[in-house]
This record gives structure tokens, C-alpha cells and sequence, in this order.
């Protein structure tokens, strides 16, 4: 019995940009491999084609031949119905929008993997997970492709790190979130995201999250919400701390003597008095 073709054997064969143009095909199949021959269902944001009704769907029909038993659902701005097949639906709709995201979860969801090579604009990757990703089941995967306009300002982004209101930003806020249990922050409430995503993976302009319960307790610390921090430096240690590096070296030495020194013990100056 002849093996079945591989991911990346699959995207060449569609004509999907998802190998060739980029690298995706390998990652893909290190996270999705085991969902294979499970009755999956699949929403990818962004069909392809742009305006053109009759173009596009080369990685809905990439999707469909890898998940046999699934199902696949296509999303895009434009109208691109024509592309409708058996396991393929086609919808129309804005990903920025929350309202019809959704509804588009209570009509169609709850959903597997979600995928979203839509508009690549920093806003509407936030409002698409925000809406979607309360939808995917446990064990399921959420996908967000070409991320390299994260660092990009025609569409939202920044080379800048950790600037608010970016992709890459959200994920990496995502991130530390499965290290929850280690914030040393006083009455600390998790968020839905923090209790519910197993694992973050990142890879060039590609990242993978999977949902699943996010519970373990720090082996140090006591659950949120904590009445106090456990590890704060005193007032002393953190002048201490932002003195170096970050004053001009003969201030910080100054001040730095002058905490070793202890406070209200003045420096004496000139030769003893008689």
C-alpha cells in the first residue's frame, strides 16, 4: 500500500505558496500530523486569488486531500464562492470584524485548527484570535502565518519590540502567559489565555498555539491571586539595581557609595574636625 503523500508533496502539487515561497509545510505537519484521519474541522482566513472570484483555494484543496475526513471552511473579504466544493464551504467576511467572527464560530465551529493567512494587518490577526480563539476545542491548534509584517508599519506593525498593539507583541504576551504561575504580581487574576493555551511555537514568520488546560502551579509560589509579592527587591536593592548601567558611571558610583553607606549617614568631606 503506497504511503499518502506528504504535506509539502500535497502544497507542490496544489500550487499553494505555503511551500516555495515559504517554508510552512514542515511545521505544519510536526503540529497537525496527529489530527491526519480525524473528522477535523478547519477554518484558514484568506483564500488567495484577490478580487478574481475564480482564483484562489489552492491550500483549501491542500487541506482537504491531508484531513481526508474533514471538513474545510474558507474565509476571505472577497467573493469567492465559485471555489465551493464537496468538504470545501466558502464564506464571505471581514476577519476585523468580531461581531461576524462570532457568528460565524456559533454557525460553523467549534473548530480544530484555525488559520489566518487573511490580511496580515496587526489589527486584524488581534481581533480574529480574540473572537476565534475562545472556539477551538481542546487539542486543537490556532495558526498565524506571515508574520514578518509584524515588524512592518503599512500594516500595523513595528521593529520595535514589544510594541503595543502588534502581532508578534500579542503572542509574546501569549508566551508568558504559560508561565503565569511565576508572575509576582499582587492579586493577579489568570486570563482566559493564560489558563488555556499548552504550548506556543514559533518558527520564521509561522506560529502554532495549542489550546489545552494551562493549570500547573508553581513549585514556589502560591496560587493566584497572592495577597503580597514574594520576591520583590527592597526599595534599597532596586535603587541599587537601577543605578548600574543606567546613570552616567561617575553618578552611579557616587550613589552606589552612598546606599553601601547606608541612608542618613553622611559622606564627610575635608579633614577632621578638632
Amino acid at each position: 500500500m503506497a504511503a499518502a503523500p506528504s504535506l509539502r508533496d500535497l502544497a507542490l502539487a496544489m500550487g499553494t505558496d505555503k511551500e516555495g515561497a515559504h517554508s510552512y509545510t514542515a511545521p505544519y505537519e510536526r503540529h497537525l500530523a496527529r489530527l491526519r484521519h480525524e473528522p477535523v474541522t478547519l477554518l484558514e482566513i484568506g483564500i488567495g486569488g484577490y478580487a478574481s472570484r475564480a482564483r484562489g483555494g489552492a491550500s483549501l484543496r491542500m487541506w482537504k486531500a491531508y484531513f481526508p475526513a474533514g471538513t474545510i471552511i474558507g474565509l476571505d473579504i472577497e467573493d469567492k464562492s465559485p471555489l465551493a466544493e464537496e468538504r470545501i464551504t466558502i464564506l464571505q467576511g471581514d476577519q476585523g470584524d468580531r461581531g461576524f467572527l462570532r457568528e460565524l464560530a456559533t454557525s460553523h465551529g467549534p473548530f480544530d485548527i484555525v488559520i489566518d493567512d487573511g490580511s496580515h494587518r496587526s489589527d486584524h490577526i488581534i481581533a480574529s484570535f480574540e473572537a476565534l480563539f475562545p472556539h477551538v476545542r481542546d487539542g486543537g491548534v490556532y495558526v498565524v502565518e506571515d508574520l514578518q509584517t509584524a515588524y512592518w508599519e503599512k500594516f500595523g506593525g513595528s521593529s520595535k519590540p514589544n510594541t503595543p498593539g502588534t502581532s508578534m507583541t500579542l503572542l509574546q504576551r501569549l508566551s508568558d502567559g504559560l508561565n503565569y504561575a511565576e508572575f509576582d504580581i499582587t492579586n493577579y487574576q489568570p486570563t482566559l489565555t493564560d489558563t488555556s493555551i499548552m504550548s506556543d511555537a514559533f518558527y520564521h514568520n509561522i506560529a502554532f498555539i495549542e489550546k489545552g488546560p494551562n493549570r500547573e502551579q508553581s513549585n514556589l509560589l502560591p496560587p493566584h491571586p497572592r495577597r503580597s509579592r514574594i520576591y520583590a527587591l527592597s526599595g534599597w536593592a532596586r535603587l541599587r539595581r537601577a543605578a548600574r548601567g543606567v546613570m552616567p558611571a561617575g553618578l552611579s558610583r557616587a550613589l552606589l557609595l552612598l546606599v553601601r553607606r547606608g541612608p542618613g549617614r553622611a559622606v564627610r568631606r575635608g579633614p577632621p574636625r578638632s
